[in-house]
């Protein structure tokens, strides 16, 4: 969210440059702003976690993934587009696509109830404490 609202500030910041209308674009700017303190403020509010630095799946592993899925991969591909907006939501999927690489970038930070509620090795978990 800080990195778009960045973004929507570089944005309005060439529109300035190129001729638009100073008060316009300083109600964007404004706009804008407020959204990023906003987002850096929720980000601020939530301890830092530390994780141990996992390389990228690789196109063997997604297969296999996908794969041992089956018929449930499947299903949700094919799902309306109105009815996946939930499961996007609570697995907190996000798709940054980069036209002039023809590239996609997807992160999932999954809500609460999707998450592991117990850490697997117990007295190191520091809020385990």
């Amino acid at each position: 969210m800080i990195k778009e609202c960045e973004r929507r500030l570089a944005r309005y910041q060439a529109a300035l440059d190129a001729g638009a209308d100073p008060a316009v674009v300083t109600q964007w700017i404004n706009e804008a702003q407020r959204d990023k303190d906003a987002a850096q403020k929720k980000l601020d509010a939530h301890p830092a976690v530390t994780r141990k630095k996992q390389s990228p799946l690789d196109a063997r592993q997604i297969r296999q993934i996908t794969e041992s899925l089956g018929d449930i991969a499947q299903r949700i591909q094919t799902a309306a587009v109105e009815k996946k907006g939930p499961l996007d939501d609570a697995l907190g999927i996000a798709i940054n696509y980069e036209n002039a690489t023809r590239t996609a970038i997807v992160r999932s930070r999954p809500s609460s109830p999707y998450r592991q509620a117990l850490c697997p090795r117990g007295d190191l978990n520091p809020h385990a404490r």
